[in-house]
């Protein structure tokens, strides 16, 4: 739905990213403006709230934006929040790996990820929202990772090699996935192709960072050289 510009989105994103928590007027002061708010600072976060509270029943939505002495608090319910239900999946997709069921917890890995439409508060350039949006995307490179491994645990290697060449190419120094895709290509009978990965990779690493692979990757490398099929 509408938001009304930059400045009620990034409103909500913070209330978001604390539901059910009291958002000091103070921290939405310094999310939007930093150490220079205009004096009329508090006044635009009130016709903000305002605009959000609008939108939000334009839309049919309940009021869910509960003022507070000091601030703001977003009323979520469970299964109201996305990226709690995120986490909630993930959790469970772990819960049934651990018990052996790899195919029902690939299908819940599936689910959590479909949950997301691209990177998290894009658009928003919000120093202060900067390293909530890392975690998110940690925990969906994370959740993608989980996905991948057990999907190579159920001999889908050949069909993971386009995602994951894709993959590694959005995340050059992400050194799992990179092992990822070379346990897929070795897999398929693409050995050559698995040890270019690696080799690649070292070179990228070493001219960009000054660092090897981790011992991880190392030891791959060497098991494929040696010709053993190295479980992921």
């Amino acid at each position: 739905m509408p938001l009304g510009g930059r400045r009620p989105q990034l409103v909500l994103a913070t209330f978001a990213l604390t539901p059910n928590w009291v958002v000091p007027l103070d921290r939405l002061v310094d999310n939007l403006w930093g150490a220079a708010p205009p004096a009329s600072a508090r006044t635009q976060i009130r016709i903000c709230v305002s605009q959000l509270r609008r939108a939000l029943a334009d839309a049919g939505a309940p009021p869910v934006i509960e003022t507070h002495p000091n601030g703001y608090r977003l009323r979520v319910g469970h299964g109201e929040l996305d990226a709690a239900l995120f986490n909630e999946e993930v959790s469970h997709a772990r819960l049934r790996a651990a018990s052996g069921a790899i195919a029902e917890a690939v299908g819940a890995l599936r689910r959590a990820l479909a949950r997301w439409t691209g990177p998290a508060m894009a658009g928003l350039d919000c120093p202060a929202l900067e390293s909530w949006a890392r975690r998110l995307e940690e925990s969906r490179l994370r959740a993608v990772e989980e996905r991948v491994r057990l999907e190579l645990a159920l001999g889908r290697h050949e069909d993971l090699v386009g995602e994951l060449v894709e993959l590694v190419s959005t995340h050059p120094f992400r050194e799992h996935l990179h092992g990822l895709l070379m346990h897929a290509l070795h897999r398929s009978g693409r050995t050559v192709e698995a040890l270019d990965v690696y080799r690649a990779l070292r070179a990228h690493l070493v001219e960009e960072l000054g660092l090897e692979p981790g011992k991880e990757l190392r030891a791959l490398e060497q098991d494929i050289l040696n010709g053993a099929c190295p479980t992921v």
